[in-house]
C-alpha cells in the first residue's frame, strides 16, 4: 500500500482502505495486459499508473506491448480510423499482415501462464487466436464504436466473439451486434504523475520558456496527438476568428506515438498551415513533454480539444484538473468530462469554438467558478483510484464468474 497511500491526501483513508479491501480476492492473481505501444497516447499513460497500483494492492499485474512492424501499424492506425467511422478498404493482404505479426507475438508472450488477459483496442485483437482460451481474456476497446465501418467491424466481430467480456468507455460504444458481456469503464488521470502534479506559476512559466513559450499575450491551446480525429486545422481556423475580437496567443502542443505512423503527416500540415501566422507555437516531442504539458494546462487561459471523433480525451480531465475551462468537441467521452457552463463549453464546429473562446477570455470571474468546479468534478469523477476501482470489482465479477 506505499503507493496508494500517497493518494490518501486527495481521496481520503478509508477510500484507501476499501480499495484494499475490495482486492483481497484478487490477491495473487495473474492479471496481464496487452497494448500497442509503452509509450505515447492515453492508454500507456493509464497503463503506467494503473499497473502499478494493481501490484500494490496484491494482484500480479504485468504490462505487455505488441511489436510490429511500420506497415502492422499502419494498419492497425487505418483499423483505428475505419472503427470511429472513417471508410477502409479491407483486403487479404491487409488481413494476413494483421494476423500473422499477432501470431508471431504470442508465440513469445507466453499468455497462457496468466490467471486474466486484458487486450486493448484493435491492435492486439487477434491473439486470443493463438491460444486455449482456458483462462478469461478481456478485450478493452478505448475508441469510439458508435459508427463503425461496416466492413472492418464485420472483420473484427470475428475476434471480439472469442473473448469473454469486453470493455468500453461510454455507454454509447457498447455493441448489441456482440454476445459479449460488456462493462463501461471510463479512463482517468493520475493526480500525482508528472503531468497532473501541482506547479506553481513560476515553474510552469520557466518550463514553459525553455520550449519557446512566451507570455506577452493570454494563452490558448489545445495538447493532443497530431491526428485528423484531433482536428488541429479546424483549431487553427477558430483561431483566426477568436483573433478578430479578442488579442491572445495560441499553443499547439503534441507527440507522436509508436503506434502511430499518421501523426508526423498532420503534424506537417499544422505547420504548414500556420508558418505566416503570428502569434502561433507549434510543439512536437518536446524534451521533459509531461511537465511542458502541465504547464500548458496551467498557464493556458482556455484549453481546447476540438475533436470530431474521440474515444474519451484525456487531456480534457487533465487540463480540469488544474483548474482551467475547456471548449471542446460534442463528441465521444468529452460530454461526460464538461458539464456545459460549468466547467467548459461543448461545441460543434469552427465558430462555435470561437465564440465559446472569446466569450471565456473576456471574463475572467466565469473562468475562476468554472476552474473551481472542474477539479471538484475531475477529483469526483476521472482519477486513478477510480479506475483502479471499477476494474478491481469487474475481476472480481470475472473471478466468479469462471471460477477461475
Amino acid at each position: 500500500m506505499e503507493l496508494l497511500n500517497k493518494y490518501s491526501n486527495i481521496i481520503g483513508q478509508d477510500e484507501v482502505r476499501n480499495l484494499v479491501e475490495e482486492a483481497k480476492p484478487l490477491r495473487g492473481k495473474y492479471v496481464t495486459h496487452v497494448n500497442a505501444t509503452f509509450y505515447g497516447g492515453g492508454v500507456a499513460e493509464i497503463l503506467n499508473s494503473l499497473v502499478l497500483l494493481m501490484n500494490d494492492v496484491g494482484i500480479k499485474a504485468g504490462w505487455r506491448h505488441i511489436k510490429g512492424s511500420n506497415s502492422f501499424f499502419e494498419i492497425t492506425k487505418l483499423f483505428h480510423n475505419g472503427a470511429q467511422g472513417g471508410d477502409i478498404k479491407l483486403d487479404s493482404r491487409i488481413k494476413e499482415i494483421y494476423e500473422e505479426v499477432c501470431r508471431r507475438n504470442s508465440i513469445f508472450m507466453h499468455l497462457e501462464t496468466n490467471d486474466i488477459i486484458v487486450a486493448h483496442d484493435p491492435q492486439v485483437l487477434p491473439l486470443i487466436e493463438f491460444y486455449r482460451s482456458e483462462q478469461p481474456w478481456l478485450w478493452r476497446c478505448h475508441i469510439d464504436l458508435t459508427q463503425p465501418d461496416k466492413t472492418l467491424w464485420r472483420y473484427l466481430k470475428r475476434f471480439i466473439k472469442q473473448y469473454d467480456e469486453m470493455i468500453v468507455s461510454d455507454e454509447s460504444y457498447q455493441k448489441k451486434d456482440v454476445d459479449v458481456p460488456q462493462t463501461v469503464i471510463m479512463p482517468s488521470i493520475d493526480p500525482l504523475s508528472e503531468k497532473n502534479k501541482y506547479l506553481s506559476s513560476s515553474q510552469a512559466k520557466k518550463i514553459l520558456s525553455e520550449v519557446g513559450v512566451k507570455f506577452h499575450k493570454p494563452i490558448i491551446s489545445q495538447i493532443s496527438r497530431y491526428d485528423p480525429w484531433k482536428d488541429p486545422l479546424g483549431v487553427v481556423e477558430a483561431f483566426k476568428k477568436i483573433r478578430k475580437k479578442t488579442d491572445c496567443q495560441l499553443v499547439l502542443l503534441g507527440n507522436t506515438a509508436t503506434d502511430d505512423p499518421e501523426g508526423q503527416e498532420v503534424y506537417k500540415k499544422v505547420v504548414h498551415k500556420t508558418k505566416h501566422m503570428k502569434d502561433v507555437t507549434v510543439l512536437l516531442n518536446v524534451d521533459k513533454n509531461d511537465l511542458v504539458v502541465n504547464s500548458l494546462q496551467r498557464m493556458s487561459e482556455v484549453v481546447l480539444q476540438k475533436s470530431i471523433k474521440e474515444g474519451f480525451a484525456l487531456t480534457v480531465s487533465e487540463a480540469l484538473w488544474k483548474g482551467t475551462p475547456v471548449v471542446a468537441g460534442n463528441v465521444g467521452g468529452i460530454p461526460n468530462q464538461i458539464v456545459e457552463g460549468k466547467n467548459g463549453h461543448l461545441v460543434t464546429s469552427v465558430g462555435e469554438c470561437a465564440e465559446k473562446t472569446v466569450s471565456l477570455l473576456n471574463n475572467k470571474k466565469t473562468r475562476r467558478r468554472m476552474g473551481e468546479f472542474a477539479k471538484k468534478y475531475v477529483r469526483d469523477n476521472f482519477l486513478i483510484t477510480r479506475h483502479l476501482r471499477d476494474y478491481i470489482r469487474l475481476l472480481n465479477q470475472v473471478n466468479k464468474r469462471y471460477g477461475n
